[in-house]
């Protein structure tokens, strides 16, 4: 089969065309349909579905494509579109994932999903036990490592088109075909958890003193799970994280697969690191040439064009140099009957040969194709390595950032072609409603007790930083992890002055003790500092999280605060413990975990789920919070028993309804049934915020709900669509219009002047942004939101260039603003660039923009059996009616000759 390479402008359309078959159009046949419950009862397959074969078959081993970003949304699976290209390309190619520790597991189960049938234990099994050396080499063959043989003395095959025996099996069965399983997994797939790894761990991976050399990654997959995390740690420049990153930029013969539903986190140039990772280095030859009567330019490319292995070729006249790139690996080109490239095509007998060998065998034909030409010897050839995009962030910035909108982003597309598939998700309709949206930012303005407080912490800060507010662009390129954390603390709750102790630092972990005894102290007056009155001096923005608290009732809601300390979820739950809540506890007795018997029956209960708690009762805090009794009770059956009898006490409602969670919390946790969420102050990080909303909304989260019944028995009960509902509720403190403008208070001009910014999240019409005084929970959230404005602005150039954007084009009808697929015109030449080599000498927008002459077509509609297509009838091209009736998009598909429609075939 011949392809397309991406940087041609005919490659949109050829991928569009070669993958029509994965087109899958929204039906309205399922208007009114619960899709939640449908998918429970439909009947599971191991098959891929349509948008994951495509990523399959695009990484084939025949296709010269390197990576692509898999940019699915939540519930589409991308880890098994990954799993997908992993096995078919197991035979000829190792494969390593990357990922954190924590996703390790769920990724082994999700080979198991949609692996090969044979990491299932639904099967029919046999046992094949081992006699002599002869009988392991079909185990061998399976991939079933030699260690396991020895150990087990047998292996275990399966029989196809039976029902499964698995479960009828002796227990010592059942455990080796588990054993087998596992080992299979390990011989197959190479896990590296990039986040467990040290220097001397990353060392052994990647020996070599320069990763640029290494050659880990040759010739493998590489699938690296939650890829925007190993791009931070490369972007930061962590010693780990780039060597890994260099190692599999500079692999040979690599297929890469990046999975994430969040690519870009904080920096725009994050973007360009990623989609690099994917493209490899742009390698591009420098040959002088030494002697040559006549510069023939002409005459030199139809020389290099005839060459299987050449690419794009470039000219120097003033440095007398031919710029060539080459083809990937295995890859020749082939051409039409006017002997122009038309495409390349897979050729495992073309190797790849070094820059100086490469050149050596043309000498000889070049000078007889030019008399006198002499090219320079091997040592004066040079091979640099382009970018597919800038990564120093200057230059991303000036190149595609143009205050808080996206410029050249036609350019910006036109380079990233082939690296992205993009795929939306599962439908709306099966995760919760959010209502009330228009309500979500709570501004809360301070209380003088709290005002004079903040000016006295926020003066502090700017004697301690230089740093003022910061403008523009630079701004994207700051980590505010500890920006303005005193005055940001005091936002959340002002401790009175005679309590403070050291809890001033700057650090939120230093001063434990201090804060554990100031805590201490405002518990021993809930009616001064945590209750009604009190808060309204201390904390209004605590006083309206707790009304909103208690006003959304017993049902599951969710608390997030960056900080678990005092003025963060320490000082919630002490609020809590103040009005009528308990903290939930669990105990153990005789060794079991039990619902504490001293728990009050009456009070609604919070837990915590940080970093500082027992795994184990974490985790059974949130099967409860949940309302995971299947689970439970499969685990722990007698903490069942005792939260039932808990739970018919209070009506059927269990205790624990509040869960509060930081940073640690928010990262692969799953929530059912969440109905409001509290975050309790802003982040500078927009990613942050959508992940924890992340946790509450989630695919069919809000479908079924499960309940005890009599004896213990788990009922499961379906929500009502109207009632599968969450609200989100984001609060910020904020000046009064008197504090704003006040000239009284401590040090107030000084910190006003250093304060004053434009305010452009609070903007209700296009213009110039107002010059405001703002707080610095307001200024984390100008922050969040310029960076957002930013990073929605380049996710979308992503969705729009993806290979498969045509081909999801109605599936994605709902996103607003409505994405338009890249395309170019019709009439372009399968040779045609769409982007050079070097970035460089690309054309910007404007340019490129000006130089497009738009022409009109008489178009007929002609149908052809029950088909129905757009047919040119001066140019005889024929064009598909769907695309050009969603967007008018002329995706051609053929040609009308002697009234039959001849297609276009890449064989």
């Amino acid at each position: 089969m011949a392809f397309v390479l991406p940087t041609r402008k005919a490659f949109a359309d050829y991928i569009a065309r070669i993958y029509l078959k994965y087109r899958n159009d929204p039906s309205a046949d399922d208007e009114g349909v619960d899709l939640c419950l449908q998918q429970t009862s439909s009947k599971t397959t191991r098959e891929l579905l349509p948008y994951q074969k495509l990523v399959r078959d695009y990484l084939l081993l025949e296709s010269p494509y390197r990576g692509l970003l898999v940019y699915h949304g939540l519930g589409s699976g991308k880890t098994c579109s990954a799993i997908g290209v992993a096995e078919s390309l197991l035979s000829t190619k190792k494969v390593f994932v990357l990922l954190p520790a924590s996703l390790q597991s769920n990724f082994r189960q999700e080979i198991r999903k949609c692996g090969d049938p044979i990491y299932t234990q639904n099967n029919f099994w046999e046992i094949r036990t081992l006699r002599s050396e002869a009988d392991k080499q079909p185990a061998l063959a399976m991939g079933i490592s030699d260690e396991f043989l020895k150990s087990q003395g047998r292996y275990f095959v399966t029989v196809p088109n039976q029902a499964s025996n698995y479960n009828t099996l002796p227990l010592d069965t059942r455990k080796g075909i588990d054993a087998q399983i596992e080992d299979l997994i390990d011989s197959r797939y190479n896990f590296i958890n990039y986040n467990g790894l040290n220097s001397t761990s990353v060392k052994v991976l990647i020996p070599e003193d320069d990763p640029k050399e290494s050659k880990t990654f040759d010739n493998s997959v590489v699938i690296i799970d939650e890829a925007h995390n190993l791009i931070s740690r490369a972007i930061n420049k962590s010693d780990i994280g780039r060597r890994i990153y260099d190692a599999i930029y500079y692999a040979k013969d690599c297929k890469v697969v990046a999975l994430s539903g969040t690519p870009l986190i904080n920096r725009p140039n994050e973007i360009a690191f990623l989609l690099n990772l994917l493209r490899g280095p742009i390698e591009r030859l420098m040959i002088p040439v030494k002697e040559l009567p006549t510069w023939d330019e002409a005459g030199m490319k139809k020389y290099f064009k005839a060459i299987p292995e050449v690419d794009t070729i470039e000219f120097n006249s003033v440095k007398r140099l031919i710029m060539v790139t080459r083809n990937p690996t295995h890859f020749k080109s082939i051409y039409n009957e006017a002997g122009d490239r038309i495409a390349v095509k897979y050729d495992e007998t073309i190797t790849s040969k070094t820059a100086g060998d490469w050149v050596d065998s043309l000498r000889k034909s070049f000078a007889d194709k030019f008399p006198g030409g002499v090219l320079a010897a091997r040592e004066y050839i040079e091979k640099e390595a382009l970018e597919c995009l800038p990564t120093d962030f200057s230059e991303f910035v000036n190149t595609f950032i143009d205050g808080l909108d996206v410029k050249n982003a036609m350019l910006f597309q036109k380079r990233i072609q082939g690296l992205v598939s993009y795929y939306k998700g599962s439908d709306e309709r099966m995760l919760p409603k959010r209502t009330d949206d228009d309500k979500m930012i709570e501004k809360i303005e301070m209380s003088d007790e709290q005002f004079n407080r903040y000016l006295e912490m926020r003066h502090k800060e700017i004697q301690m930083d230089s740093r003022k507010a910061a403008k523009g662009p630079s701004a994207l390129n700051q980590d505010f992890s500890t920006y303005r954390v005193m005055s940001r603390l005091v936002c959340n709750y002002a401790v009175p002055s005679d309590l403070r102790g050291s809890t001033e630092e700057t650090n939120e972990d230093t001063a434990d003790d201090d804060k554990a005894a100031v805590l201490e102290k405002l518990r021993l007056d809930p009616d001064k500092y945590l209750r009604s009155e009190g808060l309204k001096s201390y904390s209004p923005k605590m006083l309206k999280m707790l009304a909103n608290i208690k006003e959304t009732g017993t049902v599951n809601q969710l608390i997030y605060s960056n900080y678990r300390k005092l003025e963060g979820l320490g000082i919630i739950g002490a609020i809590l413990d103040a009005n009528e809540y308990q903290p939930y506890r669990i105990v153990k007795v005789d060794g079991k975990y039990v619902e504490d018997p001293t728990l009050d029956p009456k009070k609604p209960a919070y837990a915590f789920y940080t970093g500082e708690e027992k795994k184990e009762v974490k985790e059974i805090m949130l099967h409860i919070f949940n309302e995971d009794y299947r689970t439970l009770q499969s685990v722990y059956p007698e903490h069942v028993q005792s939260m039932k009898e808990s739970i018919l006490k209070r009506g059927g409602e269990k205790l624990l309804c509040v869960l509060m969670i930081t940073a640690s919390g928010a990262e692969g946790i799953n929530l059912k049934n969440v109905r409001r969420i509290h975050i309790s102050e802003p982040h500078w990080n927009p990613a942050r915020t959508d992940q924890v909303m992340g946790r509450g909304i989630r695919l069919c989260s809000h479908a079924t709900r499960q309940t005890l019944g009599a004896g213990g028995a788990v009922n499961v009960e379906v929500v009502p669509v109207e009632d599968r509902t969450i609200r989100i509720s984001y609060y910020i403190s904020v000046f009064t219009d008197a504090q704003a403008k006040s000239s009284s208070g401590f040090n107030i001009v000084s910190t006003r002047r250093a304060d004053t910014a434009p305010k452009k999240y609070d903007m209700k019409e296009a213009g110039r942004a107002p010059e405001a005084f703002m707080t610095s929970d307001e200024f984390l959230y100008e922050i969040s939101y310029e960076k957002e404005r930013i990073t929605g602005g380049i996710t979308r150039l992503i969705k729009q260039a993806a290979v498969d954007c045509e081909i999801h084009r109605k599936l994605h009808g709902r996103e607003k603003p409505l994405l338009q697929c890249l395309r170019f015109d019709s009439s372009v030449k399968a040779e045609d660039l769409a982007s050079n080599p070097d970035i460089k000498k690309d054309e910007r927008d404007a340019s490129y923009l000006r130089n497009i002459i738009k022409r009109s077509r008489r178009l007929q509609r002609i149908k052809v059996k029950e088909f129905v297509f757009l047919y040119d009838p001066e140019t005889h091209e024929v064009f598909d009616n769907s695309a050009f009736g969603d967007n008018e998009r002329l995706l051609k598909l053929g040609m009308m000759k002697t009234n039959k429609i001849e297609f276009f075939t890449y064989e």
